[in-house]
């Protein structure tokens, strides 16, 4: 890490600048929250049923943030910052400190990307939204992924190649006020702290560059209580790694979220909605993908088969089944996994 910059002020410089209503107003660490956002193909790996619903519906199922396979989802975060302030506190005036050390991640619904998203934070109202994820990989063949899909000394599993340009543009639903978010999420510690302090460093710089009041005080509060909620989504656990996760986050107003719909050829569907897993009532937001092109399903580049005896089987299958709709699947690449199998 860098020399923390509060070491460039001095008591000539130190708290000197007049606060001005753009200071206030303005997010002092809006933009990316933890990885940049990628194009190109990322996949989705999914049972034989899911991939049967995803093609023939055209829809994408975004899961409740508190379902997914980690339990500390969203809070693992909390570690991390307990970690930070331990081994840099002493880097940082006590009482700047005293106003960030104890914000952590808790609540499953916040108004944090309200507040994010907007030029004007002081003046706009908070807007409570939850939180749903849609989980891909980089990797088009992980054996850690086609182990969800192991049955009887095969796996079962399918892999779908999705083009995220399309799909991200598609999602941002100004009308309803759900938007996407997408970005790699990071497991090594070493690259949470580093994600961490320069999160701090840019606060801190503003906070010593400007005039303490209560008022710049509590905005420099909001600004890190905001950003650590939406960070909190891109950091996993270690033990996750081998997932190598990129994945989409459905951010919805908590007020619509009984509401939300979407139409397609005369229907209105509910996107709100549950489903069983392990015997779990399981909340999901529906999201359409392609709707607008009733002849071509263009986002969908690839399917992967797992590994398996009978490829040439459900190949075939496969090729019948896409080519059953009326829409076609024009960038589509079927391929078999390379990780070998022995039995």
């Amino acid at each position: 890490m860098k020399t923390p910059r509060y070491r460039m002020y001095n008591k000539e410089t130190l708290h000197q600048k007049r606060l001005g209503k753009h200071t206030m107003t303005k997010i002092i660490i809006k933009g990316r929250y933890s990885t940049s956002s990628e194009a190109g193909i990322f996949y989705h790996y999914t049972s034989p049923e899911g991939l049967k619903g995803i093609l023939k519906s055209r829809i994408l199922y975004f899961t409740d943030c508190r379902f997914l396979n980690d339990h500390n989802e969203r809070l693992q975060i909390n570690d991390e910052l307990d970690l930070f302030w331990n081994n840099n506190k002493k880097n940082y005036d006590a009482n700047f400190v005293k106003l960030l050390k104890n914000i952590k991640a808790s609540n499953y619904e916040d108004s944090a990307y309200s507040y994010m998203e907007s030029d004007h934070s002081s003046e706009k109202e908070a807007v409570l939204a939850r939180y749903f994820i849609f989980s891909t990989s980089v990797n088009n063949d992980s054996l850690n992924l086609w182990k969800y899909y192991a049955k009887n000394n095969n796996y079962d599993g399918y892999c779908i190649g999705l083009f995220t340009i399309a799909l991200t543009d598609e999602w941002i639903d100004r009308d309803t006020g759900v938007a996407i978010e997408s970005g790699l999420v990071v497991y090594s510690s070493e690259k949470k702290q580093t994600i961490i302090y320069n999160a701090v460093e840019k606060l801190y710089d503003a906070w010593c560059k400007y005039k303490v009041s209560d008022e710049f005080n509590q905005k420099i509060i909001r600004d890190f209580e905001s950003w650590v909620s939406i960070t909190s989504l891109f950091f996993k656990n270690e033990c996750f790694e081998g997932e190598e996760e990129y994945r989409f986050i459905a951010i919805v107003p908590s007020a619509k979220l009984k509401s939300l719909t979407f139409d397609y050829s005369g229907f209105t569907e509910k996107m709100y909605d549950f489903r069983i897993v392990d015997g779990v009532l399981v909340p999901y937001i529906k999201m359409p993908f392609n709707f607008w092109n009733f002849e071509k399903c263009w986002p969908i580049a690839s399917i992967g088969i797992g590994p398996s005896m009978n490829y040439e089987q459900k190949k075939l299958g496969l090729e019948h089944f896409v080519t059953a709709f009326d829409y076609s699947f024009p960038n589509l690449d079927i391929y078999h996994s390379k990780i070998p199998l022995r039995y």
